[in-house]
């Protein structure tokens, strides 16, 4: 019984520790597939796998592509979000808070929302070297707006915002 046990702990073990294939074709796409979706999707996939350096090399490239489709714009959009994130934590690419933050700003013209968050946590951490009380509240109480105004709300999210906030007020 004790065998049976430790071999069922063991597959349990290895399948909690084994990566997602981010491999074109265990994503549902091949090489005729459009290039920004094969980027972004392959760059999400290394981002769950925690590896973070191919994700951002995947999201960087597509950042950086010229004439993107208009049915694939929404994800070189949310690429900046994602790559701003990255950057402002240091996560598998050299910290450049600043960057990111310009990612940040350049998703919100486009209409990236998440992005208001980003940028509230930004202004309104006083850890960060990028506090700034008066630009956390203006991003505060947009993020605010943004994800009370959502039809399923993140709470965490929203938590977090609405602590900056009376931080910052």
């Amino acid at each position: 019984m004790k065998t049976v046990f430790l071999v069922f702990g063991i597959f349990i073990s290895c399948s909690a520790y084994s990566k997602e294939d981010c491999s074109l074709s265990a994503l549902h796409l091949n090489y005729k597939s459009n290039i920004s979706e094969s980027l972004y999707y392959t760059g999400t996939c290394h981002y769950r796998n925690k590896d973070y350096e191919k994700s951002a090399k995947a999201w960087q490239q597509l950042a950086e592509l010229n004439n993107v489709e208009k049915e694939y714009q929404h994800l070189q959009i949310n690429v900046l979000n994602n790559l701003g994130y990255l950057m402002f934590f240091s996560l598998g690419i050299e910290k450049e808070q600043s960057k990111a933050i310009s990612y940040w700003k350049k998703a919100i013209t486009l209409g990236q929302a998440e992005s208001e968050y980003h940028l509230c946590h930004a202004y309104a951490d006083r850890k960060e070297s990028t506090y700034n009380r008066e630009k956390a509240k203006m991003y505060c109480k947009k993020a605010l707006l943004i994800y009370r105004g959502m039809k399923q709300k993140d709470e965490e999210i929203l938590s977090q915002i609405e602590k900056y906030y009376k931080r910052v007020k």
